[in-house]
């Protein structure tokens, strides 16, 4: 297939490294872009610069996405969309870590400072699919 890297030995893993190069790309990408487009127009870029990479020949090489349970490609995927539709200005407070940038009574880091912003109801308020769940779906479409 033209953009599906294919081994000697079918194991998918040059393809993955590919992908998720690609993937990074385009979250960079769309990080230097998110502050000169407006905030509706979010999720069409995320649609076109991100998720037709990841879907592309998914339903031949998707089936690796299985095997992962620490899945990179769905690490890369979380990134890209706490960068889109994350709360921006909690990541820039967890990014003050100097001490003296902190108000008084501020100045200890707990273990809230270090947790990252959960995805999930990100990803289900904008009914946007896991990469799990888009090698389902377009299984469910090809093969029905």
């Amino acid at each position: 297939f033209l953009g599906v890297v294919i081994d000697s030995k079918l194991n998918w893993t040059a393809h993955m490294h590919y992908i998720r190069k690609k993937l990074r790309t385009m979250t960079g990408a769309i990080c230097r872009i998110r502050h000169s487009i407006p905030a509706e127009l979010y999720l069409k870029i995320y649609n076109a610069l991100f998720e037709s990479h990841l879907s592309y020949g998914i339903s031949v090489w998707g089936v690796v996405l299985k095997e992962r349970s620490n899945d990179s490609l769905f690490i890369t995927q979380k990134h890209c969309v706490r960068i889109l539709f994350g709360d921006l200005d909690s990541y820039l407070d967890k990014q003050s870590t100097c001490a003296r940038t902190r108000p008084y009574g501020m100045q200890k880091l707990d273990h809230k400072h270090f947790e990252k912003e959960h995805t999930k109801p990100i990803f289900n308020r904008l009914k946007i699919l896991t990469a799990q769940n888009l090698y389902k779906y377009h299984c469910i479409l090809e093969f029905s």
